[in-house]
């Protein structure tokens, strides 16, 4: 049964609405489009117009153009308006009506994907592999010193190498960065390296209880952790790598809670009674119960069965908190003198805003940064997803730049639930304005670490396909896990275009 002309005259109303609502954005985006590179001048007029899209609720919009057999817009962000006009020129056709159509300048149906394609290629340098999403691979400590390993990487399908600016040292970088470029001219590739700021992310401080005898073994060892178990309370305090065991009587009963440091100190001015935390990448769970003038106690509502061990240096979460530092710490700045020099892309950690993107540029400008080192900013906090727009709008000053979608601190701020949809999100918004997008954190962990992947990590790389680049972590199979989602990428990307699902011909016996 076909669509009545009142019908389409709904649908024609609703998309007229969301044309109006795109041009309003026009006319107050015009600074906007001024500010950005000239390489993404129709970019980010189609970000805007992508936003606008998404303030209009196109549900029952999309229900009637599914009965006309038509698109429902669910792919479009590429370019959004070409798509709406095509839309609007089909609907007037079926109602017997000559099109109504404004001489607007729009990006045609496809011109968005070979756009992204060309950012794509500046960023990570054009591919003479068989497949369209790069992939990215964390390097170890030993491949300063193992060119086998590093070789066997690149022949396996490495497009991209990670230096994390965490650890290591500026000699160790520099031995690992001549090892890539060997292999990449050996294996006549490109292979881009990138290396991570480490960012101002909270953490414990050091945890160093002395030696401890084991029990049933003479040898003593050094604790470097505290044992938590739920209902503990572990006090938090702001002076430096403090770090003692709770005290407990003769009934095993705590008397006087485990302690540990936390680095920034400042943060626990911001720090509110109430407030959930998370220790060492949600491992360990707890509430904030009190705060004092230069440390908080903690309840640990979740830890493991016989209890779970906090470490050193491990991450500290507070989902439900804005604890008021971004942008670049100290030894960014210096690490930055270093990446500006040897690397090709510098990967921006817990980006919150603009601003912070903007004092990021400042310091290229500054250390004399030439325009194609590319930069690849971390969505990796709430506040971040929650201004992505504005931070995808300023990033398009340069004109080498991707977004990672860090989904391990990214899931514990938004919570499990919802990082689906935000994940989601960031993918749309990225895709809109035409930015390659980075899919990292534990992708093929087990395979990587343990030889054997697991069933949700095949799926996983099977949806990673929706981003431009996936990234690895080291382990010590990290040759087999590039290996295999390299053959896993070019046989997924054979029945999908980022989102959109292709359909190969099949054969039943």
């Amino acid at each position: 049964m076909g669509l009545t002309v009142d019908q389409l005259q709904k649908i024609l109303v609703q998309i007229d609405q969301v044309i109006e609502l795109i041009q309003e954005k026009d006319l107050e985006g015009y600074e906007l489009v001024e500010m950005v590179s000239r390489t993404y001048k129709e970019s980010v007029k189609n970000l805007m117009h992508y936003a606008a899209f998404r303030s209009f609720d196109a549900r029952k919009m999309q229900k009637g153009l599914k009965q006309l057999g038509l698109t429902r817009l669910a792919n479009s962000e590429g370019n959004i308006l070409g798509s709406l006009l095509k839309l609007k020129l089909i609907v007037h056709s079926l109602m017997g009506m000559p099109p109504d159509l404004a001489e607007d300048r729009i990006l045609g149906i496809g011109a968005g994907a070979k756009l992204l394609k060309k950012h794509t290629n500046k960023l990570f340098g054009k591919s003479k592999r068989s497949r369209r999403v790069r992939i990215m691979v964390t390097q170890p400590t030993e491949a300063a010193e193992n060119y086998g390993l590093v070789l066997e990487m690149v022949k396996n399908g490495m497009d991209c190498a990670r230096i994390n600016c965490a650890h290591d040292s500026p000699e160790v970088w520099s031995a690992i960065i001549r090892n890539v470029r060997k292999a990449a001219l050996e294996c006549n590739t490109t292979v881009k390296v990138a290396m991570d700021l480490s960012g101002a992310k909270v953490r414990t401080g050091k945890i160093d209880l002395g030696y401890h005898k084991k029990k049933k073994k003479k040898k003593k060892k050094r604790k470097e952790f505290l044992r938590l178990n739920k209902g503990d309370v572990l006090v938090v305090t702001g002076r430096s790598d403090v770090a003692v065991e709770a005290t407990l009587d003769h009934e095993g009963k705590v008397v006087v809670p485990a302690e540990v440091s936390c680095v920034p100190p400042q943060i626990i001015q911001r720090v509110e009674t109430g407030a959930p935390i998370l220790f060492d990448d949600g491992k360990i769970e707890g509430k904030v119960v009190s705060v004092g003038a230069d440390s908080f106690r903690v309840e640990i509502t979740r830890a493991g069965e016989g209890g779970s061990k906090l470490k050193g240096e491990k991450g500290i979460n507070f989902p439900t908190l804005d604890l008021g530092i971004s942008g670049l710490t100290e030894k960014d700045r210096q690490d930055l003198k270093f990446v500006v020099e040897n690397a090709d892309i510098v990967n921006y950690s817990y980006v919150n805003n603009a601003e912070d993107v903007n004092e990021l540029y400042v310091e290229l400008e500054r250390l004399g940064a030439g325009v194609n080192l590319g930069v690849i900013l971390k969505i990796e906090t709430k506040l971040a997803y929650q201004n992505l727009i504005n931070i995808l709008i300023m990033a398009m000053q340069r004109k080498r730049i991707g977004i990672m979608i860090a989904r391990g601190d990214l899931a514990l701020e938004v919570g499990w639930k919802s990082m689906g949809m935000v994940q989601e999100g960031i993918l749309s918004f990225s895709s809109a304005a035409h930015v390659p997008v980075v899919w990292a954190t534990q992708v093929l962990e087990g395979l990587a670490k343990k030889g054997m992947p697991s069933r949700s990590e095949i799926t996983d790389i099977t949806s990673s396909v929706q981003a431009e680049c996936v990234m690895l972590n080291k382990g010590p199979h990290i040759g087999e896990a590039i290996s295999f989602l390299n053959e896993v990428l070019i046989n997924v990307e054979s029945s999908h275009n980022k989102r959109e699902i292709m359909l190969p011909k099949m054969e039943w016996k």
